[in-house]
């Protein structure tokens, strides 16, 4: 299934506009060492999209480019498994700099787990 795990523009908060929106009006999950804010974006076909910030003070370009990179892979592999029509975004804290890719995919489960609390039926 080509594209299957693709991260195409579509699925992407790319305005700072909607970053903004997320940040003002959602509500955050913590975990280790990422912050997930998360709101409902009502849009029909259900999409959930991804905004990542990692700060400069997390680290040097390539520090940050490669958790960016990790969180993407994490998406990518779990979205089908997320609740739909949501817009969420993926503050690193600095104590990313230092996590393996283990102890990322546990702080992205703990979310996942979180939000599937909060936006399943019960």
């Amino acid at each position: 299934m080509p594209g299957a795990f693709s991260f195409p523009k579509e699925v992407r908060l790319r305005r700072r506009s909607e970053f903004l929106r997320v940040q003002d009006k959602g509500f955050k999950i913590t975990a280790d060492c990422l912050l997930c804010l998360v709101l409902p974006n009502g849009r029909a076909d259900g999409l959930t999209r991804l905004g990542l910030t990692v700060s400069t003070k997390v680290g040097p370009s390539v520090v940050r480019n490669r958790i960016r990179r990790r969180l993407r892979e994490l998406f990518r592999v779990k979205k089908a498994t997320l609740p739909k029509g949501l817009d969420m975004v993926f503050i690193a804290r600095s104590s990313a700099a230092e996590a393996d890719f283990e102890r990322l995919s546990k702080a992205y489960a703990r979310i996942e787990r979180d939000l599937e609390k909060k936006y399943r039926a019960p």
